[in-house]
């Protein structure tokens, strides 16, 4: 029969909860490295396994956050796990914020991640769940148009406050850059922020606008770089088709001819009536008036 420990209030807590769980992380992160080594080791592994044992919260938190880092490699093995074990040791200490801070980057980075609802917490698995809907909420299509990388900082680092940092630009107008309730920050500067999550805007002229949503992490520089897209229309202008040029039929022409009524014959019929009946008319010299009759016959 399983024993339950009493729990003394404080962070004394976070120390037993890891304790009664250290036997089952470390058969698992066991089989993790176990695994891992017939392929070559990962050291984040160890150090997820070394956070475990470490009952000093300080040293903790550098274990994780050295085992967190992107650049050494994709988030799979024991970086799920150390993730929320970042979260709760924050939890513990009463820094809920900055572990929903984290929680939502790694959300962000890693969409596939999945809380464990059985060792851990649940005000981590609550926390885990609120961030997961604050990065849907704030996923935008236009995402893909700002890559992002981190400069990670030393193991041995306590700094509180992380960084902005906008990579250079290669556009043809002015790249505009505006941090909501910061301001604006230019291409291939930085600035420095407190952690949390923050909108960032970006715009030029012939361009898309592009707007996003980062977490910036304490002791850590996160880099962006924008690919706007031109506004201008990439599609070659058509030419209008020419008109269809129709050919008629042997024998249409000439059947048109003779349904159609001859406007020619007409004028000049009328032209030669007027001019006959002129030369009637005056031609009786000093006699009297001659009445003759003249037949105008127009052709079918």
């Amino acid at each position: 029969m399983a024993t339950r420990v009493p729990l003394r209030p404080g962070k004394d807590a976070m120390s037993y909860a890891i304790a009664s769980m250290r036997f089952t992380w470390l058969l698992l992160l066991l089989t993790l490295v176990g695994r891992a080594s017939v392929h070559g080791q990962d050291p984040r592994d160890a150090m997820v396994a070394r956070a475990f044992n470490e009952f000093d919260a300080a040293q903790r938190l550098q274990l994780l956050m050295s085992a967190l880092n992107p650049t050494s490699g994709p988030p799979r093995g024991a970086w799920p796990v150390g993730v929320q074990l970042l979260a709760q040791t924050l939890i513990e200490d009463g820094q809920d914020s900055l572990a929903a801070v984290w929680l939502r980057w790694a959300v962000r980075l890693s969409p596939d991640l999945q809380p464990d609802t059985v060792q851990f917490l649940p005000k981590v698995v609550a926390a885990y769940r609120s961030a997961r809907d604050f990065v849907l909420s704030t996923r935008a299509p236009t995402d893909t148009a700002a890559a992002t990388t981190w400069l990670w900082p030393a193991p041995d680092t306590r700094e509180r406050t992380g960084r902005l940092q906008i990579a250079g630009s290669n556009l043809a107008a002015p790249l505009r850059i505006d941090v909501r309730g910061v301001g604006p920050i230019g291409p291939g500067g930085s600035v420095p922020l407190n952690p949390g999550s923050y909108q960032i805007s970006a715009a030029a002229a012939g361009y898309d606008s592009v707007r996003v949503m980062r977490e910036v992490l304490p002791g850590v520089t996160t880099v962006l770089e924008f690919h706007l897209r031109s506004a201008l229309a990439q599609v070659a202008p058509t030419k209008p088709a020419a008109p269809a040029k129709t050919t008629p039929a042997p024998g249409a022409a000439q059947q048109q001819k003779k349904k159609g009524f001859p406007v020619g014959w007409v004028v000049l019929g009328a032209g030669a009536a007027a001019g006959l009946v002129a030369i009637l008319a005056g031609g009786g010299g000093g006699g009297g008036a001659t009445t003759g009759g003249m037949t105008v016959t127009f052709p079918n």
